[in-house]
Order: C-alpha cells, then sequence, then structure tokens
C-alpha cells in the first residue's frame, strides 16, 4: 500500500517466467528490483553547422536482489548451466511487474525477451543474511492495458 501517496516498494509485484517455468521466489524473499532503459546515442553535424541528435531504444537491463530462503536460484542457475553445455535452446522468458498505484489502480508493465544472468550468490557469514543478485537483460518493456 502506498504511504503518503507515493509509491513504495511493497507496491511492486513481480513474476518471472523462464524458459523451464515460472521462477517461485517468494515475495518475501525479493528485496530489491530496479530497471533501466537502455539506448544509444548519436551526434550529427550537417553541412549547415547545426548539431542533430537522435535517441535510439535498445532494451533495457536491471537486476533483483533476493533473500536465501532455499536453493530456487542455484538450483534453476544449475539447471540452465547443464541445458547450455548439453546444447539444449533456451528461449526467452518474460517479466511481469504489477504496480499497486497510489490512486488504488494498477499498473502493469512486461519485459520481452528476458534473459538472466545469475552475479552473486551472496556472501555467506555467521548471523546475516545470505544476499543473492540476478540481473536482467530484456528487447523491450511493454506496458499492459
Amino acid at each position: 500500500m502506498p504511504v503518503a501517496g507515493q509509491t513504495i516498494g511493497k507496491d511492486v509485484r513481480l513474476v518471472i517466467v523462464t524458459a523451464s517455468g515460472t521462477l517461485d521466489i517468494p515475495p518475501a524473499a525479493i528485496t530489491s528490483f530496479d530497471a533501466q532503459p537502455e539506448t544509444t546515442n548519436e551526434k550529427r553535424i550537417g553541412m549547415d553547422g547545426e548539431a542533430r541528435h537522435i535517441v535510439t531504444h535498445a532494451g533495457w537491463k536491471g537486476s533483483f536482489e533476493v533473500d536465501r530462503f532455499n536453493s530456487l536460484l542455484e538450483d534453476f542457475w544449475a539447471a540452465a548451466e547443464a541445458s547450455y553445455y548439453a546444447g539444449v535452446n533456451m528461449p526467452f522468458g518474460y517479466i511481469q511487474e504489477t504496480i499497486q498505484e497510489p490512486n488504488g489502480g494498477i499498473t502493469q508493465y512486461r519485459y520481452e525477451k528476458v534473459v538472466l544472468d545469475l552475479k552473486d550468490l551472496g556472501k555467506k557469514e555467521g548471523d546475516k543474511t545470505v544476499k543473492m543478485k540476478m540481473d536482467f537483460m530484456a528487447s523491450r518493456r511493454i506496458k499492459n492495458q
């Protein structure tokens, strides 16, 4: 639920679907999610001396951090690695982001053609939470109607 009319992290839900099915991470385990558009920029100067700039869309990237509650991410990555070395063609996945808006509405975005990249299985220290990190890359982000 929003606080003081602003979206907070608890207002966001993720569904991460991979080539092998839904990555069923408990909502309590996901501690952060971020996404950034990727663009390319070009500056052209014509014979008239005027600079003209263009920005083209080049996909999305981001990450999510997960507190380790079970072996889900490690098992997913082990299966993905085994498939890679076995020559299995792995189709893309997607991420569905659902946001509870401060006005009570719902906004949904879908990241298309997603690939996941495990970055960190977490540091194991006595009496501390194990924090894992997964990056993603996507071809597009589409707003659901």
